[in-house]
C-alpha cells in the first residue's frame, strides 16, 4: 500500500526532496487539493506511468488515485513533482488505459516486426469498472494482419472513445519496415 503524508506548507519542496521524498499534489471533485509527499523509493518502484490508478492511504483513509503527471528533472529525470487525481467512485471518468502486447516475441523470432499503433486506449468509465491495463494476444499474427479497436472485449461498462475501425498493431516484414525509413 502507497502511503501519501501531508506536507507542511512552510516547508520548502526542496526540504522534502532532500529527506528522500518526493513532493506532489492531490486533488479531485470530493477531496481538497493538498500538498502531499511519497517517500521516493515507494514512488519509484510503484509509479511508473501517467494514467496509471492505485489505491493509497492519506490519514488512515484509502483512496483511489491517477497519477496525472510526473514532472522530471531536466538532467537526471528522476521524479521531482507529481499530480494525483481522486476521482469520484460513483462518476465516470474519461481516462487511458494502457495497452500490453502479449506474444511479441513469438513475432520477432519469426523476424517479423509488430507495428503498435497505439500503446494505449481512451475509454470513459467508472474508477472501479476500468482495468490496470488491456492485454492483448499477439502471438498468432501473420505478416499483414492486424488488432483493431473493435477486436477488444472489453466489459459493457466501459465505453471505447477510438473509432472501431482504429489498427491497434499490425504485424509487418522487415523489408517494409526498411522502406517505411528510407
Amino acid at each position: 500500500m502507497i502511503e501519501v503524508k501531508l506536507r507542511d506548507p512552510l516547508k520548502k519542496a526542496e526540504f522534502y526532496r532532500k529527506q528522500g521524498y518526493i513532493p506532489g499534489v492531490i486533488y479531485g471533485p470530493e477531496i481538497e487539493s493538498q500538498a502531499v509527499i511519497i517517500d521516493k523509493k515507494t514512488f519509484e518502484k510503484n509509479l511508473k506511468q501517467i494514467h496509471q490508478r492505485f489505491i493509497f492511504v492519506l490519514n488512515n483513509k484509502k483512496l483511489m488515485g491517477i497519477l496525472q503527471e510526473i514532472q522530471k528533472h531536466p538532467i537526471t529525470l528522476e521524479a521531482i513533482h507529481f499530480d494525483i487525481y481522486v476521482p469520484s467512485l460513483l462518476q465516470e471518468i474519461t481516462t487511458t488505459i494502457p495497452i500490453i502486447f502479449k506474444g511479441e516475441e513469438v513475432i520477432t523470432k519469426e523476424g517479423y516486426i509488430l507495428n503498435k499503433s497505439l500503446t494505449e486506449l481512451e475509454v470513459e468509465g467508472k474508477i472501479t469498472d476500468l482495468p490496470e491495463f488491456i492485454e492483448i494476444d499477439v502471438s498468432n499474427l501473420k505478416p499483414g494482419e492486424s488488432i483493431y479497436i473493435k477486436d477488444l472485449k472489453l466489459p459493457e461498462s466501459i465505453k471505447i472513445l477510438v473509432n472501431p475501425e482504429t489498427p491497434i498493431a499490425t504485424v509487418i516484414l522487415q523489408e517494409e519496415s526498411q522502406e517505411e525509413t528510407e
